[in-house]
């Protein structure tokens, strides 16, 4: 499970609802789901997110960044 959808079963909501809730097709969020970093998450699936939860982005993004953190992953940053 990638970063995305292990941050959105701890919200208790779906790829499917946030696809939903911002009037999307699911597969937008399908290539975000593949990364179990937040380096391959866009800035428009974190937009989408945001607006499900009511949440800000800048709070999503935290979010994600503590869970990646949480689970072990280190962030790669590239150059």
């Amino acid at each position: 499970m990638g970063l995305l959808d292990t941050y959105l079963d701890h919200a208790g909501t779906t790829r499917y609802q946030v696809a939903k809730a911002n009037g999307v097709t699911p597969s937008k969020l399908q290539r975000a789901s593949t990364y179990e970093t937040i380096d391959g998450i866009t800035t428009r699936v974190i937009l989408y997110v945001a607006n499900a939860l009511d949440k800000t982005p800048g709070t999503v993004l935290d979010e994600m960044i503590a869970l990646e953190s949480q689970t072990g992953v280190e962030m790669v940053h590239r150059q």
